[in-house]
């Protein structure tokens, strides 16, 4: 029984770490940018900040939809109207 439960806390602990954050995806995101702006990055270097940008930049698009399909839920839950 305690190797279960060792079982489901060390499970809790990977998904925690590997909870996505939007806010830290944003500010990496901004960081890629100031990068590929500067002139001194190597053309190897700037495709692989490209690639790590569309890549937060496309989980970031994941995370937002599905914030707003919760909100929508929520809105219909409440019955709240838009203007």
């Amino acid at each position: 029984m305690a190797a279960a439960q060792s079982k489901q806390t060390k499970k809790k602990a990977e998904t925690k770490e590997q909870e996505f954050h939007l806010e830290e995806a944003f500010q990496k995101i901004e960081t890629i940018i100031e990068k590929l702006e500067a002139e001194d990055v190597s053309l190897k270097e700037s495709m692989e900040l490209y690639a790590q940008g569309v890549k937060l930049a496309t989980r970031c698009k994941e995370e937002l939809t599905g914030i707003e399909k919760e909100i929508i839920l929520i809105d219909e839950k409440f019955n709240v109207e838009e203007e």
